[in-house]
């Protein structure tokens, strides 16, 4: 698994492919000795990136703590009106992540990795760099559903074939505004009303609803993370995924605390997570790196198809956006 080539890769050459960081940065980080992530990503990737960070500056005590993006942005939230900074930088998904910076949580910083980052990774202000992005995916059982038979675009996943054989991600509120976008409003609307008529199964949890996926419980899975079928295929799942178009990138912004305890371990941290070793082991895993020179060995996984970086200012419709989900597709 690409994110344990990571930790080995660092583990004996911690400073390989790593940019030139500045010394006094370095010298101030060994000062402060601790540092501490906030992270959506799951519990082994964060945990894996944070001892990958030791391994490469082990004067700093660097520890994480795990939650789902919108439980972490209430658990900030709370800690902020009562006057505890806990965490120095927080990575989670695009919209969470908007909304942290609009609220003032995060201060501006433009790591000197941004010269490397992808357009659409960005934001312009320097309050987050995005470290890279999740694509989401249409997921199918290929022992009850064949290569020819499957939907080759969205407007497919209508046909009756699939009424009550489909499964979603609970959550998928930034893939629904961004296909709305992409689709226009009106039609877009129309296609979720119909897409919600198909008595699809809703879960949280994208892991979740590929294993359940796997397991035999539906024939196809929409809005589900291209890099975990992908880790679930490689070990002898019978999934494959399907590319359709927009396929919708959901970004990971990446933000220092404006109230940050140990500000500069976690500039040094910020910089390790868009260097280029890391960034390699995120496109080796199936997901999108922010560098605009990391991830030459997407092509194939990606299928020649061109990822749709999701709007951040769409999280300024997200309460109507979320309301409009769960009402044109029936979710519980």
């Amino acid at each position: 698994m690409a994110i344990i080539f990571l930790f080995l890769l660092m583990l004996f050459c911690p400073t390989a492919g790593l940019t030139q960081v500045d010394p006094q940065l370095i010298e101030a980080a060994k000062k402060e000795g601790e540092f501490v992530l906030y992270s959506s990503a799951n519990t082994e990737e964060a945990r894996n990136l944070v001892e990958g960070f030791r391994k490469v500056y082990p004067f700093v005590n660097a520890s994480f703590y795990r939650s789902g993006d919108y439980a972490l942005m209430t658990r900030m939230q709370t800690e902020a009106r009562a006057g505890r900074h806990a965490w120095d930088v927080a990575d989670m998904t695009t919209y969470t992540g908007y909304w942290l910076a609009k609220e003032g949580f995060f201060a501006k910083y433009s790591v000197p990795e941004r010269k490397f980052i992808r357009e659409g990774h960005l934001d312009d202000q320097t309050y987050w760099t995005s470290s890279l992005s999740n694509v989401n995916v249409v997921v199918y059982n290929t022992k009850l559903v064949s290569k020819e038979n499957a939907p080759k675009r969205y407007e497919d996943l209508l046909d009756p074939k699939w009424t009550g054989k489909m499964a979603m991600e609970k959550y998928a509120y930034e893939w629904f505004a961004n296909v709305l976008h992409v689709m226009g409003e009106e039609r877009g609307k129309a296609f979720m009303k119909k897409l919600g008529e198909q008595k699809i199964s809703y879960r949280g949890g994208r892991t979740l609803n590929t294993e359940l996926l796997a397991a035999g419980e539906f024939s196809l899975g929409i809005a589900l993370y291209l890099h975990r079928a992908r880790d679930m295929k490689n070990k002898g799942a019978p999934i494959d995924w399907l590319m359709l178009e927009p396929a919708v990138a959901n970004l990971h912004p990446a933000g220092l605390s404006g109230k940050a305890a140990h500000p500069n371990a976690g500039k040094l941290f910020i910089s390790y997570l868009l260097s280029q070793p890391v960034q390699e082991g995120f496109a080796r895993n199936g997901q999108l790196p922010a560098r605009k020179d990391a991830g030459a060995g997407l092509k194939d996984i990606l299928r020649g198809v061109e990822p749709y970086p999701s709007r951040p200012k769409l999280a300024e419709r997200l309460n109507e956006n979320m309301e409009l989900f769960k009402k044109l597709l029936q979710v519980p």
